[in-house]
């Protein structure tokens, strides 16, 4: 782990694992939070003799001696739960700091969530000049097992495990507390971050990356503030120890007024699957699968591979678990001969060594321990999955001891995935399961869910980092382009200029020269060679196909002349007022198979970018992937290739294939472009021409780039 981490770690260790604490704002009347934290810590058995009730109007509360401050507390303390009305919290906090607090967690509210957001800042300003680390406001509290501290107003002290969950939900947090033990899913802390004014679940994460008790990280997400560190910080973790997320919230959106391809496509939403596909992170769709897969973590090993192979009692629940495991890329092996010999021992004739593996309804718990073995013993099977229903010939209890004996008398270590459908007794059958480390679901989907999820995992820590790729670029000819166009107060390069900051980073695209007479173009044209492309320069036209702005293929004078006329009338009709600085002329590329690359510049996580099949209907078929930059030669490739376009780059029914490394190449160079311009906020490569390599003497070229800035930056 980096500097950092280690630094936060060494931080936040007072905050969730502390050796004493005060709870400002103790109350002797039950129903009062400053009584419960107190009960709570009590009950969690936390040593009373380091639990340090604070009021100024009581000596005594739940048998523990009350003092007037926390100054006038003779122990050390290293954390403060506070409990006081919102106006005093800042002067609580401010004698914390005197006393030498290591760290705070603010239970009251009152603050940035009902719009106080100077007193919000105080209680950061007061943190941050005292070295304390602040947790909240307007959180539960924190609730710890490893040093049993309930320090919050949950209702028990979670089972002890060893996934650390962070919620920036209290009243979730609350509820899932209870459902955690309902389920008998165990946790190392359940944090409850507010407000996040000071720690937030990127300082946690880092926390939790560092800490030996927690193996999983389970986070309940609605917003980021930092995106960028966010990816920078998941990615170290998720290399060590699993993520996974639960991100609320779909619905929103980036502003619908967006003009360019790759902000009408882009949203909050897609950056957000971007940076966790590329931190490694898991992303759940709901609460169920956030803690299915977070315990499938905690109980297998990793993977050695990807080949599977499922065995059930029933064909229905096979077919099932066969969908699901295209929808979640898991790999079905088929049997090799002398494996499929060796499982016909334990079914009937009429059973099926196809994969899965059906040892029929008649299949004894004794069947499956022997199928189970066979599998566990040949190195050729990376991962299984048990699926059973149960019948009137078998008890769930006899085949989860089967299962479980099997496990425990090999040392051979694979992860293993149950599914049992029935039942009572089947809910006994995957408790006992659970007890001994053998994840247990419910729905043949559950479990194949959790094996996919546990591949993915391991993909991404499995593939090497490449790192960036050193990329040269004339950053200084680029930047008197875009410096020119905001003296100006435009938002919008013209044709011309896009072009220049393009080739400024080699991005391959055609030359084009300004002009602003027939005569002029046609003297262009022929220097340039036909045939030529005439198109409108003008900072209010981004889309030059929707006003007759563009006239292709001119071969000759006199289409030259004719297509300037036109652009003309067809700009003024249809563009009336548009701020019109001449015509572009540029040589007629080939035509090429149509790539689109573009960025648009996310509130949260910067620059997002995309790629995809290209052409007049980018928006219509949306065939397009994002990530966000900065990008590692591995992310491109993994965004291109995630793309139907993918296939156009291969070539398709006897085409030649293009070049791949030159459009992971074009990818990288506008992801470095975005990044050395903060400034620019969409970039629209479309369409790209590929070009096979007997085509033309350039891979590729760019036909059309379009490039917006936001001037005031």
């Amino acid at each position: 782990m980096s500097a950092e981490s280690h630094s936060v770690y060494e931080e936040l260790l007072p905050l969730l694992r502390p050796e004493s604490i005060a709870v400002v704002g103790a109350a002797r009347e039950p129903q009062k939070i400053g009584h419960v934290v107190v009960k709570n810590l009590i009950a969690g058995e936390f040593p009373k003799d380091k639990i340090f009730p604070v009021n100024p109007n009581a000596d005594e509360i739940l048998g523990l001696k009350c003092y007037p401050s926390v100054k006038s507390i003779p122990d050390e303390v290293q954390l403060a739960i506070i409990v006081v009305p919102a106006k005093l919290v800042a002067q609580v906090m401010k004698e914390c700091g005197e006393k030498g607090v290591k760290a705070v967690g603010v239970i009251s509210a009152g603050f940035k969530e009902v719009g106080n957001v100077r007193g919000e800042k105080e209680l950061v300003d007061i943190s941050r000049q005292t070295r304390m680390r602040l947790l909240g406001p307007n959180i539960v509290g924190i609730a710890d097992t490893v040093k049993k501290v309930n320090a919050s107003f949950v209702q028990n002290l979670p089972i002890s495990g060893d996934i650390g969950f962070i919620s920036q939900s209290g009243a979730l947090a609350i509820g899932l507390a209870g459902w955690t033990m309902l389920k008998n899913i165990g946790l190392s802390d359940l944090v409850s971050i507010g407000n996040r004014a000071d720690a937030n679940e990127t300082d946690l994460i880092q926390f939790f990356g560092e800490d030996k008790h927690t193996s999983v990280i389970a986070l309940y997400m609605e917003g980021l503030d930092d995106g960028q560190r966010f990816l920078r910080v998941a990615r170290e973790v998720s290399k060590i120890k699993p993520i996974v997320a639960l991100k609320a919230g779909k619905a929103e959106r980036t502003s619908a007024a967006i003009v360019s391809h790759t902000g009408s496509l882009a949203g909050s939403e897609v950056a957000y699957e971007a940076a966790f596909k590329q931190s490694g992170v898991v992303r759940a769709p709901t609460i169920l699968e956030l803690f299915d897969w977070a315990t499938a973590f905690t109980m297998s090993p990793l993977p050695k591979g990807e080949e599977t192979v499922i065995v059930t009692n029933g064909g229905g629940a096979g077919v099932m678990a066969t969908d699901a495991a295209e929808e979640f890329k898991v790999n079905l092996m088929d049997l090799p001969k002398d494996l499929s010999e060796q499982l016909r021992k334990f079914m009937p004739p009429f059973g099926s060594v196809l994969n899965p593996v059906d040892l029929t309804g008649m299949a004894r718990a004794e069947d499956y321990e022997g199928a189970l073995r066979a599998l566990l013993s040949d190195e050729r099977v990376k991962n299984i999955v048990v699926l059973y229903c149960h019948t009137a010939q078998t008890e769930p209890a006899d085949i989860a001891d089967a299962i479980i004996r099997v496990k425990v008398s090999t040392k051979i270590q694979k992860p293993i995935v149950v599914n049992m459908v029935g039942g009572d007794e089947c809910n006994t059958g995957m408790r006992t399961l659970m007890k001994n480390n053998i994840p247990a679901y419910d729905t043949p989907e559950k479990a194949i869910s959790a094996i996919g999820h546990i591949l993915s995992y391991w993909r991404f820590i499995s593939r090497a980092d490449s790192g960036e790729a050193p990329l040269r670029a004339d950053g200084g000819k680029a930047r008197a382009v875009i410096d020119q166009v905001k003296k100006e107060g435009r938002n919008i390069l013209m044709p011309s200029e896009a072009a220049s900051v393009a080739l400024a980073y080699g991005i391959p695209t055609p030359y084009k020269t300004r002009v602003n007479r027939s005569e002029e173009a046609i003297r262009a044209a022929e220097r340039i060679r036909y045939p030529v492309v005439l198109e409108v320069e003008s900072p209010s036209i981004l889309h030059k196909v929707d006003v007759g702005g563009i006239m292709l293929n001119l071969v000759n004078k006199a289409q030259v002349k004719n297509a300037f006329d036109q652009i003309t009338k067809n700009v003024s009709e249809k563009a009336p007022g548009a701020d019109v600085r001449g015509m572009v002329v540029r040589k007629m590329i080939p035509q090429g198979r149509e790539l689109f690359i573009g960025m648009h510049r996310d509130n949260t996580f910067g620059p997002l970018i995309s790629f995809g099949s290209g052409g007049i209907l980018v928006e219509l078929f949306k065939d397009v992937s994002f990530r966000v930059a900065p990008l590692t030669v591995a992310d491109a490739e993994d965004l291109i290739k995630e793309t139907k376009a993918y296939k156009l780059i291969q070539g398709i029914r006897g085409q030649e294939a293009g070049d791949f490394d030159a459009v992971v190449d074009v990818v990288l160079r506008v992801a470095k472009l975005s990044q050395d311009f903060p400034e620019i906020t969409d970039v629209d490569i479309n369409p790209l021409f590929l070009y096979g390599r007997s085509q033309a003497p350039e891979s590729l070229l760019a036909a059309d780039v379009k490039i917006m800035l936001d001037p005031t930056k």
